[in-house]
């Protein structure tokens, strides 16, 4: 019998709303020739079915069958647990192997997973998701020995194709999160003082993302990157042991989540006096960031968007050469799409983006972001955020 915590929880959507994912699905798989689907990266299975487990690191997969209304989850023994009160889905699609393949040096649990795939379609017309975290060569091998991978249709990237235009229940979550990230940033930006260490500094914004607001709980998918320098200019770094001097930056880059939905959130926030040269970058990403933001509407291409950042930002004469945005949402990066001269993608309503400049050289380091939604008269952003130059004396 379930506990009456599990009880408690709920799947994130309706049936209906999980049920026309899969039926949308469906309709790519049959133009591109596939009776079934492998869906390998946890968090499209949680966004088929609900599942809500983070067992990525063991052999795991949603199956879709081209005559089938509902995937199946074919999950190790012990996570059936985790889909029981998280799934959409009855017990009788919930499939597992044994736990004595966790682990073992002798064997596979793809040799199961294989024949449960096997008993539920007899095509080899199958797509597989092939870059996912848990399908490696020696993976892959593996699964075909059961299954005829000759034959596997390469399905990367589908299942994002379906992301990037939310529903209005998808959208309600990036809202909530919109709230809870705001409140992270804010905690973040006063802890920052003379003396204060950076892990002190990173426990209080973790903190205020779990704990979200009096109204919405919150939650953690990825952890907040906050690189601290003179200047920060390292992308991807978190916090160390190191206290805070006079003098220095620390560029936040933060997503809250609600169901697994982020809204991300990005700020540079100054110790002391900025320098003319912060000021300035301050000024071409505020600006690069605004002409995006006004760009950006239905029926407009995502290049357009590109190049009018371009044009507000490159008479600053400052190098950068990353993208300056991409859709974002379930997982956080959601689909394909980025704001790059090269991706004639159209923007639809319902679209999100997170309209990002980040400026890592080797003497420049600045970061400013917002996650923005399309709406028919254009993008709004999620965030009540100043954008002013944070300064904390």
């Amino acid at each position: 019998m379930p506990t009456s915590r599990q009880q408690e929880r709920v799947p994130a959507f309706s049936q209906q709303e999980y049920r026309e994912r899969t039926a949308r699905l469906r309709k790519q798989m049959a133009a591109r020739g596939m009776d079934a689907l492998l869906v390998m990266n946890e968090n499209n299975m949680n966004y088929l079915t609900g599942y809500d487990g983070y067992s990525e690191y063991v052999p795991q997969l949603a199956l879709v069958c081209q005559d089938d209304e509902d995937p199946w989850l074919i999950l190790r023994e012990m996570d059936t647990l985790c889909a029981t009160p998280t799934s959409y889905l009855p017990e009788s699609r919930i499939l597992s192997y044994p736990e004595k393949y966790i682990g073992s040096s002798q064997l596979t649990a793809w040799e199961p997973i294989g024949d449960l795939i096997r008993e539920r379609t007899k095509s080899s017309r199958i797509g597989v998701e092939l870059t996912a975290k848990t399908f490696g060569v020696k993976d892959h091998a593996a699964l075909g020995n059961s299954l005829d991978s000759s034959k596997f249709i390469d399905a990367d990237g589908m299942l994002g194709k379906l992301k990037t235009v939310k529903s209005p229940a998808e959208l309600a979550y990036m809202e909530q999160a919109g709230k809870i990230v705001d409140r992270a940033m804010q905690v973040g930006r006063l802890e920052i003082a003379p003396g204060a260490r950076e892990c002190d500094v990173g426990a209080a914004i973790v903190n205020a993302l779990v704990k979200g607001t009096p109204e919405i709980p919150g939650g953690v998918c990825a952890f907040p990157t906050m690189p601290v320098g003179a200047p920060a200019n390292a992308p991807h770094l978190s916090w160390s042991d190191a206290s805070y001097k006079m003098g220095c930056q620390t560029n936040f880059e933060i997503g809250a989540f609600r169901h697994r939905y982020a809204c991300a959130l990005s700020r540079t926030v100054f110790l002391g006096e900025p320098t003319a040269r912060a000021r300035h970058l301050h000024q071409a990403a505020l600006d690069g960031f605004l002409a995006q933001v006004e760009t950006i509407r239905p029926g407009v291409a995502c290049s357009e968007v590109s190049q009018a950042f371009q044009r507000a930002f490159k008479p600053y004469g400052v190098r950068k050469e990353s993208r300056s945005g991409y859709s974002i949402g379930h997982g956080w990066v959601d689909g394909g799409i980025s704001f790059q001269v090269d991706d004639d993608t159209v923007i639809e309503p319902n679209m999100t983006f997170h309209v990002l400049i980040g400026i890592f050289e080797k003497d420049d380091g600045y970061v400013f972001s917002e996650t923005v939604r399309v709406t028919e008269n254009g993008a709004k952003s999620l965030s009540n955020m100043s954008r002013d130059l944070l300064v904390n004396c």
